[in-house]
């Protein structure tokens, strides 16, 4: 398995800091604004949450540091930073309406030539009232086989899209696809395993945490990286250290807590399991142990499906097929994974009960609305 050069060889950083209530809203701490207690605090390995005074400390990381974002709060200061020795965040009071409304997008596969698409589907979502976006992976056009420069220039566009989206007032959670996985495609990209930005280290450079999760209402959200790499090669996979992660995470979430995870390769369905592709970069087996398994979609999703017993796992979010799966039907409580809203882009209200969803697929060119309406219900 390949790793992350850059974060391996960071130095080890005890990390201490405060969540604070951030009540002016204006991302900084001014007398008076208190310490918020029992947020949680993680860095993707350990996971702690803060004291009576809103205080934490992360014993030993080389990870992005993140906060796990109560449901009734918003972050007015980045909800993740890299590892320091001294990180705060501030949250500033978000009130739940009965009900509310995100958007899940995906394969945004931004470049200078089409980056006019994924702002204009940010600034519907935001018109139509949505609290936040999902955007489940391949977020710029292609990192598997270029240049770091290319790459780098990308990622960065996506960024500061997805910055921009937030301060005009739609915060926006990302996760990683194949296509933001840096150079592994060697032969074609030339770079080697020993760049620090080689493989999913650009994308915690410039983007953030590969794996996180947040709360809205009463809804717990797990974003996932759904990808493993083997030598040139990405497949659908949830390496250990982050189903770790999810366990300790998940100890401090209620059981019977509706969750809904988000993730680029489907955990069941998708495009690529309707053909056979025999060869080439989107062939549809892979090898790897000894082991021969279908490439695109997740190999242990049943692990997840074993860690998520006990709470409500209502929707699974995820894209990477060139046609989505149909929208429709209530999870299959075999498994708690109903299908996907596949790529392109779809909406969801929530309130206490079950989440509506309404999708567009991408690719209906006649279709100038992203979030144009279908309508499906989600929910045990």
């Amino acid at each position: 398995m390949i790793g992350l050069p850059a974060l391996l060889l960071a130095a080890v950083t005890a990390v201490s800091g405060v969540v604070f209530d951030d009540a002016n809203g204006n991302g900084r701490r001014d007398p008076g604004e208190k310490g918020l207690p029992g947020v949680v605090v993680s860095d993707g390995a350990e996971v702690v949450v803060t004291g009576p005074d809103g205080t934490y400390r992360l014993s030993a990381s080389t990870r992005n540091v993140f906060v796990v974002t109560p449901g009734d709060r918003r972050a007015t200061s980045p909800w993740h930073r890299p590892t320091a020795a001294a990180i705060d965040f501030a949250l500033a009071p978000s009130p739940v309406p009965a009900t509310w409304r995100f958007a899940h997008l995906s394969d945004t596969h931004v470049q200078p030539e089409n980056v006019d698409r994924t702002r204009r589907a940010f600034a519907i979502a935001r018109q139509r009232g949505a609290d936040f976006a999902i955007v489940t992976g391949d977020l710029n056009k292609d990192s598997l086989r270029v240049p770091e420069a290319t790459a780098r220039a990308r990622m960065t566009l996506y960024a500061a899209e997805a910055e921009a989206a937030d301060a005009a007032g739609l915060p926006v959670r990302s996760a990683p696809g194949n296509h933001d996985i840096f150079g592994i495609e060697r032969h074609l990209s030339l770079v080697p395993p020993s760049n620090p930005s080689y493989g999913k280290a650009l994308y915690e450079e410039l983007i953030g945490p590969r794996y996180y999760a947040f709360d809205r209402g009463p809804i717990h959200f797990v974003v996932l990286d759904t990808l493993g790499v083997d030598d040139l090669w990405y497949y659908g996979l949830l390496e250990e250290d982050e189903l770790a992660w999810l366990r300790k995470d998940l100890s401090h979430v209620a059981p019977g807590t509706t969750v809904v995870t988000a993730g680029h390769v489907p955990l069941r369905t998708g495009k690529f399991t309707d053909e056979f592709i025999a060869d080439g970069p989107a062939r549809s087996l892979q090898t790897v142990d000894g082991k021969t398994f279908w490439r695109h979609v997740v190999r242990n999703a049943a692990a997840l499906a074993e860690i998520l017993k006990g709470y409500r796992w209502t929707l699974a979010l995820h894209a990477h097929g060139r046609t989505p799966p149909p929208l429709g039907g209530r999870a299959d409580r075999r498994d708690a994974i109903p299908h996907g809203a596949g790529r392109g882009s779809s909406g969801a209200d929530a309130a206490g009960g079950p989440l509506r969803l309404h999708g567009a697929r991408r690719r209906d060119r006649r279709r100038r609305d992203p979030l144009a309406r279908s309508a499906v219900t989600a929910g045990g």
